[in-house]
């Protein structure tokens, strides 16, 4: 993990998002409650990534001292670091099991793996660098979103866990915020 990755991706850093992730989507879910309306994990987990994305902009330009940019379009990295041109990505999940990706992303960058549940209340934070090569294909299955098993995602040596763990059996353990 290189030195600018790792002056970001402490744990500090990312339980102050993470927090102020769980409040943003309590206020959400509140409105989602009132209206009555259903979400499947899949929406909820793009709201999050995008609520995430926004909150870590908004931290990380006010701690680095420079703007920090998030994404407004899918052609976009999710998090540009604009005075070292360093973006990152966030991979958003409700399993404790998987991530899917883009299957025609070319570009390797650093991620931050983020697995949510029990009501926005505990995650799981991971940076890692990742390849193409990385990711399964599910293209002869019919599924355009390659995946990202926490097999695999454990076997990679070059990841720092911030937030949550994988416990000695391999099993991911979300931490509560």
């Amino acid at each position: 993990m290189d030195k600018e990755v790792q002056k970001i991706a402490t744990r500090e850093n990312l339980l102050e998002i993470m927090k102020e992730v769980k409040i943003k989507m309590g206020a959400v879910r509140k409105i989602i409650d009132d209206y009555g309306v259903y979400f499947s994990n899949k929406n909820l987990s793009e709201m999050i990534g995008k609520i995430m994305e926004k909150t870590a902009s908004e931290y990380f330009t006010k701690k680095m001292g420079y703007e920090v940019k998030n994404a407004l379009t899918d052609k976009e990295p999710d998090l540009l670091f604009t005075k070292i041109n360093l973006p990152i990505e966030i991979k958003m999940t409700s399993t404790k099991n998987a991530w899917t990706g883009g299957e025609f992303s070319k570009r390797p960058f650093h991620y931050f793996m983020v697995s949510w549940g029990e009501d926005f209340n505990h995650f799981f934070v991971c940076c890692v660098r990742l390849e193409k090569t990385d990711w399964k294909s599910n293209m002869s299955n019919n599924y355009y979103g390659p995946s990202l098993s926490l097999k695999k995602l454990d076997s990679i040596k070059d990841k720092i866990i911030l937030v949550g763990k994988i416990d000695d059996k391999g099993r991911m353990i979300r931490e509560k915020i």
